[in-house]
């Protein structure tokens, strides 16, 4: 038994070169799809580096703009390879360059061993997720997008507007439900290939070309059809925050990470030497049976997005200026100041102090050399 690797790559690729190697010396095969838009020249030297590696291949290039078909049909083309070069195999991985293992490859390996019928796949309902950002639930799944939301936003919201001017609705295949969950999954290799050998594939691929943002729901939707036991949740830790943006890892989320018990993580920072020093690096000792558990780590990722919302008490941030009322609350208020009355009176300052409810004031030190109250 073996687990494949599937890698989806377009930025950083000494890093990809560098967790590739991590995978295949485990003995794990990796399939590495590069995004079109990488340049022949680059791809070239990327591909001769890995030459040696006999676990390493690479699969038919497409062009992988966020939230579009080329996505999938990448994780489609990858998993084909994959199942057709390396018969041992009997999960599948998909991952990014951008992701990194935080712990060592065995204990992977071992806990789908434990677990061979069971797909680790976030996959839900629309009605059971409450992370969908813009507005398009069950309409990411009844209309079209020939526009892209992040490069043409005018033109996709315009579309989206005259859709539903006129209700008009496309027909879910027969026998789909819709689910939605991260796009980074672990399949059994049974699931994967039920769902590439489906003879109704081309109907299915047809009509999730035109859903929005499909790498998050063809897996997710038709691994409901031929799974057996799947756990909706991804065995890869990443953290989205308010906008739906990826939180990035840097150096200082070392800790972190560890907390997470999580096998992958992602986005992890190119220049984020020590942690993948750390993590490609690991230290002999025992075997880590924790599950993965993210949710160790929500409580700080939840400080993190009030913080980037609402700030600190009193202050504005560039961040969010100039939305008003985004304050968090107004420090800055009319205030008396007492200057030089504790050398006049005994015990002024616990006086002050217990009768403080009778007396407004923001600012008091006795003696200080403040002369602009009275």
């Amino acid at each position: 038994m073996s687990i494949g690797i599937i890698m989806l790559a377009h930025t950083a690729l000494h890093r990809a070169e560098q967790v590739a190697r991590h995978w295949t010396k485990a003995g794990c095969p990796v399939v590495i799809h590069v995004d079109q838009v990488v340049s022949a020249k680059r791809y070239k030297i990327f591909t001769e580096r890995l030459s040696d590696d006999p676990l390493v291949r690479f699969s038919r290039r497409h062009r992988c703009d966020w939230g579009t078909w080329g996505l999938v049909a990448a994780s489609q083309d990858a998993s084909e390879l994959m199942l057709a070069e390396f018969e041992d195999v009997s999960h599948v991985y998909l991952t990014s360059g951008a992701c990194l293992p935080l712990r060592p490859v065995q204990e992977l390996i071992d806990y789908l061993k434990a677990r061979p019928r069971t797909d680790h796949i976030e996959s839900a309902t629309t009605a059971d997720v409450p992370w969908t950002v813009g507005g398009l639930d069950e309409e990411r799944f009844t209309m079209r997008f020939p526009f892209s939301w992040r490069r043409n936003r005018y033109l996709f919201d315009r579309f989206v507007e005259a859709q539903r001017k006129v209700g008009y609705k496309r027909k879910i295949p027969e026998g789909l439900t819709p689910h939605m969950g991260s796009q980074w999954w672990c399949l059994t290799r049974q699931t994967l290939s039920s769902i590439l050998e489906d003879p109704k594939r081309k109907v299915y691929d047809r009509y999730f070309r035109h859903v929005w943002i499909p790498d998050e729901s063809y897996f997710q939707t038709l691994s409901r059809l031929y799974s057996t036991n799947i756990v909706s949740r991804s065995l890869t830790l990443s953290k989205f925050d308010f906008q739906g943006k990826p939180h990035i890892f840097y150096d200082d989320h070392l800790q972190l990470l560890r907390r997470s018990d999580c096998f992958v993580a992602r986005k992890i920072w190119h220049n984020a030497d020590r942690l993948y020093e750390t993590f490609l690096s690991p230290k002999p000792g025992e075997l880590n049976l924790q599950e993965p558990n993210p949710g160790k780590i929500d409580r700080i990722f939840a400080k993190a997005v009030d913080r980037r919302t609402r700030g600190r008490p009193g202050l504005y941030m560039q961040s969010r200026f100039p939305n008003e009322d985004w304050e968090n609350g107004v420090t800055a208020a009319k205030y008396s100041v007492f200057q030089g009355f504790t050398e006049l009176f005994t015990d002024f300052e616990p006086w002050l102090h217990t009768t403080r409810h009778r007396a407004h004031f923001a600012n008091f030190r006795g003696g200080a050399d403040r002369r602009d109250g009275f």
